[in-house]
């Protein structure tokens, strides 16, 4: 079987990131003082495209920036990252910006200028370095920075060729349409954006076990109409669960599993933290896939369910691992880490 030239496409964001760090947040008509001000490079889809490179993954990144400055930041960064640029289109519009307030918890509080990102000239087709881009690759990533009708469009061609599409829910808040739902594989939301899937509120009463409630609704109102996707719900400093028709998979995070590693390490910044583990799970479940065959949506059908349940896990570990080694470094984009700094940690605390 012909191998694709890349392992992921990444198709979405590419943002310039501004931060403003606070001693608290803003309320309402107050004016307060920031302590300290600075540029990184992000945007979801980028931080992406560059946490799965440094993860040692053949990356192509499809995006839009524009023709100014920022724009060539962010290319020489994903450049020297190891993301291949080919599917990146240059706009009349100026590249996407986020504006970011860091506290000095480091919490965020995050607005988006989609700039570039939300710049196409229809909607109703993919732009041919989009379907390149995809028809290369093994694997795509998605997330909502961009058009949903442009993801949909790229989630509908996986689906049509048994390839398997990834999509982080992060981004705009806007509810999640039946053609693309159905045409996805892995849909990962936090328990906010979880509420986009269902087209409803979450009315979770305060003496209900959380994992329960968040299991049961998802079969009750996710499986009954699209019985094929695979959940992978993120619960911040709980870790991750994940959740499917036949089962579920419970992962804490590595500083629950093993408390004394914030003896060696501080939480700076958690700006970042949902992207790298979205993109380390992935790369860890598309390298645990191909042992059993191609990286098809039909080969994760024919494995059973006991071998998925650790193909997940091992997976969930992964992202977990990253995503903890990335908020103890400041900005989204330079804070990703390397695998073998990711492989050097697990083999540590987690002999």
């Amino acid at each position: 079987m012909q191998q694709s030239q890349y392992q992921i496409c990444v198709l979405g964001s590419a943002n310039s990131d501004h931060f403003l760090e606070v001693e608290n947040f803003p309320k309402e008509g107050e004016t307060i003082a920031s302590k300290k001000s600075y540029l990184k490079n992000g945007g979801k889809g980028a931080n992406q495209a560059v946490a799965s490179a440094l993860l040692n993954s053949k990356i192509i990144f499809a995006g839009q920036i524009g023709k100014d400055e920022l724009g060539q930041l962010l290319m020489k960064e994903m450049t020297l990252a190891g993301v291949d640029l080919g599917a990146l289109r240059k706009v009349d519009e100026q590249t996407g910006q986020a504006i970011i307030l860091l506290n000095n918890k480091g919490e965020n509080l995050i607005i988006i200028v989609a700039g570039a990102n939300g710049f196409y000239d229809t909607l109703d087709i993919l732009p041919l370095e989009y379907q390149q881009a995809i028809e290369q690759s093994d694997l795509l990533q998605l997330q909502m920075e961009v058009p949903q009708s442009i993801n949909i469009l790229a989630a509908k061609y996986m689906a049509q060729n048994d390839k398997i599409t990834v999509l982080d829910c992060g981004g705009k808040a806007e509810k999640l349409k039946s053609d693309f739902l159905e045409n996805l594989t892995i849909v990962s939301p936090n328990e906010t954006e979880l509420e986009r899937i269902l087209g409803e509120d979450l009315n979770m009463d305060a003496d209900q076990n959380a994992e329960e409630f968040l299991s049961k609704t998802i079969h009750e109102k996710v499986f009954t109409r699209f019985p094929d996707l695979i959940v992978l719900l993120k619960l911040g400093s709980n870790g991750s669960m994940l959740v499917t028709k036949q089962f579920n998979v419970r992962c804490q995070t590595v500083t629950q599993l093993n408390p004394s590693i914030l003896e060696d390490y501080k939480i700076v910044d958690t700006v970042g933290a949902g992207d790298c583990f979205t993109s380390a799970f992935t790369v860890s479940f598309y390298r645990s896939l191909i042992e059993f065959g191609p990286a098809k949506i039909s080969t994760l059908r024919k494995i059973d369910i006991e071998t998925q349940k650790k193909l997940f896990y091992k997976a969930m570990h992964f992202g977990s691992a990253s995503a903890f080694l990335c908020i103890t470094k400041h900005g989204a984009m330079p804070s990703m880490p390397k695998f073998e700094t990711v492989d050097s940690f697990i083999k540590k605390y987690f002999p």
